[in-house]
């Protein structure tokens, strides 16, 4: 084995394929965990914009039935049965008038360090 190994590979290259295969599995093993992250990040931010618009359709909905928008977001989550994940994100909603659309802005909380 040793004589076939010097024969294919000389005096000291047997390292070289051996260290080139580790660093490709290196360079694919953070292509992978880049990928997984972002995944995650699109995720995140497709969640976001989901909730928010839930809240913007519940308040539409409540405005064609009663014919003017809440006055509070407690008000909208009690008539809608709206199930936005509050330790997740801050709701700010403000209301100028009843009969116009609230402003409605939801972000994410940022986790405590």
């Amino acid at each position: 084995m040793k004589r076939f190994l010097f024969r294919r590979y000389g005096r000291g290259g047997f390292w070289i394929p051996v260290l080139l295969g580790l660093a490709l599995f290196v360079i694919v093993a953070l292509w992978a965990f880049h990928g997984v992250r972002e995944a995650a990040r699109r995720s995140d931010a497709e969640a976001l914009r989901q909730t928010e618009q839930a809240i913007r359709q519940a308040a539409v909905g409540y405005f064609a039935l009663e014919g003017a928008y809440p006055a509070t977001y407690e008000q909208l989550k009690e008539y809608s049965g709206l199930a936005a994940d509050e330790e997740k994100y801050v709701v700010f909603y403000e209301i100028f008038a009843s009969n116009l659309m609230p402003d409605i802005t939801v972000i994410e909380r940022r986790a405590k360090q």
